[in-house]
């Protein structure tokens, strides 16, 4: 069990007893280990065999459900039912009691999240609901169908789904973290012992809810886990539809359950505006440095397993070994030195856009620096350029730019690295601190652009979303930008400088 008060104790299902629940404040109990898990570096698909982590339970009987790991709006379950179109936890014991956290915080409705519409949201006993071990004896009896495996149950309504920043760098990357809170250390190559998602099921959206405009949710879903089966809102339904007006149940085995609106409902995502803010608590590690304290390269089975997915080589994905921790980095093959890169990812096709000749101002300055330094320089126009090359970019690349948009998601495959950051521009004085964020939790340095003008946290632009934010003609002044990157890239490592901007415990 994970948990981060252990002030009291509650029995648990087994007889043993566990430490009592908070709803918001679950963590991992490191007193736990995995020695016996055989570890596998990140490039490979399952980190490691489920059944380690899930033991399946005897078939055909039914077990009470257990908790596993909680934080608002995601929850990590051992032998979760569904029948008649409800969610069920087999327990004596019921929400809200120290140790189910409230229903509110696990699951809702799934109807979009607006303004307005709260009340709508707040789940019912049709949603989910607890019955004790006796009752579903009497009503399933042997009657119990597992669904096996370790499956993704994803409440969220279409509403974000159709954004690559939304599904690549919250719902994806909120379950890796919880799977990777199983590993006290992730190493620097990728190396992890955790369990991983044989499916995802979308309960309230179709694939076509699940398709942004480039193609990139689906594309990142499979180069992750290249093993996992998605099944969406129509095959879910049909497949619900078997256990309508009937006494029997299907049973998961393994079951994390996500709900966005949950995760606005703790005060992680309350702070942040960000839904995987209560994994990242869960697995402690300071906020600003990737995890250093704890698991600083938590992200990096993941980032190497999209990577070689999209046919990166090996001394292209050993690059942040060297910068990081060099003792365990073979040399690169070609017998070269690795180069300092500088992406500007391009927005001028868009409706969000820089003035067009700062734009071209930019791309001259940018391309001068860095000839001077021998640093490679690469710009980025994503429309001429299929995913895999994309991503290709994104792995050799230490300082990304961008005006604020989908495309700074990229830096999910920056590789770690001591000079590695994120430069956003925005039309002043707007800003949006989406990126900022997952900046880091990764370990990257951020910059906000404002012009002539550039913040660094602890000093941050206010957040604000004027109407001409998303504007066709964003200024910027190029020599600005050269000079936060020769700062970023000659001066002194000054790491990602993350930063107390969020509140206690979440952040910086």
């Amino acid at each position: 069990m994970y948990y981060l008060s252990q002030s009291s104790h509650v029995p648990h299902h087994s007889g043993t007893s566990i430490p009592e629940f908070k709803a918001d404040i679950a963590v991992h109990d490191d007193t736990k280990t995995w020695s016996t898990c055989p570890t596998h570096p990140g490039e490979g698909t399952h980190a490691c065999a489920n059944a380690h982590f899930f033991p399946p339970p005897p078939p055909r009987q039914v077990v009470p459900t257990e908790l596993v790991n909680h934080v608002p709006g995601w929850t990590l379950y051992t032998n979760l039912y569904f029948s008649n179109g409800t969610f069920f936890i087999v327990s004596d014991e019921q929400f809200g009691d120290g140790y189910w956290p409230e229903r509110r915080m696990m699951t809702s409705t799934g109807l979009p999240g607006l303004h307005d519409n709260g009340p709508q949201r707040e789940p019912t006993e049709k949603e989910m609901d607890i019955i004790t071990p006796k009752q579903a004896e009497a009503i399933w009896g042997d009657r119990v169908f597992d669904v096996q495996g370790f499956s993704v149950l994803a409440n969220d309504p279409t509403q974000f789904l159709r954004h690559y920043y939304h599904v690549a760098a919250e719902i994806l990357l909120g379950i890796e973290r919880i799977c990777t809170n199983f590993d006290p250390m992730p190493q620097p190559d990728g190396t992890v012992s955790a369990p991983s998602p044989e499916r995802i099921i979308f309960i309230h959206t179709d694939e076509a809810g699940f398709t942004d405009g480039p193609g990139l949710d689906r594309f990142y879903l499979h180069a992750q886990w290249p093993h996992i089966t998605p099944l969406y809102q129509p095959s879910w339904e049909a497949m619900a539809s078997l256990m309508d007006n009937s006494n029997k149940a299907y049973r998961f085995p393994a079951a994390l359950f996500i709900d966005r609106t949950g995760s606005f409902r703790g005060k992680y995502t309350e702070w942040t505006s960000r839904t995987p803010a209560g994994p990242w608590f869960a697995g402690g590690g300071d906020f600003g440095t990737g995890g250093v304290g704890r698991n600083q390269f938590w992200y990096e089975s993941a980032r190497r397993r999209v990577l070689s997915f999209v046919g990166v080589s090996k001394d292209v994905l050993d690059i942040g070994l060297r910068a990081m921790d060099p003792p365990l980095a073979p040399p690169r093959s070609d017998g070269l030195e690795d180069q300092y890169q500088v992406t500007y990812i391009s927005r001028q096709r868009t409706n969000r856009r820089l003035d067009d000749d700062d734009h071209w101002r930019l791309v001259r300055a940018l391309r001068t620096m860095c000839q001077r330094h021998k640093w490679k320089f690469y710009l980025m126009v994503a429309e001429d350029m299929t995913k895999e090359e994309q991503m290709r970019v994104a792995a050799e690349t230490t300082v990304f730019l961008a005006v604020h948009g989908n495309g700074l998601t990229h830096m999910l495959l920056q590789p770690p690295h001591p000079r590695s950051a994120v430069m956003e521009m925005f039309h002043p004085p707007g800003f949006a601190r989406d990126y900022e964020w997952t900046a880091g939790i990764l370990g990257h340095r951020y910059y906000t652009i404002h012009n002539d003008t550039s913040y660094t946290p602890p000093d941050l632009a206010h957040q604000e979303y004027p109407d001409w934010i998303f504007g066709k003609d964003i200024p910027v002044q190029a020599q600005t930008v050269v000079g936060v990157i020769e700062e970023q890239l000659l001066g002194e490592i000054k790491g990602p400088g993350h930063w107390k901007s969020w509140g206690p415990g979440v952040g910086y």
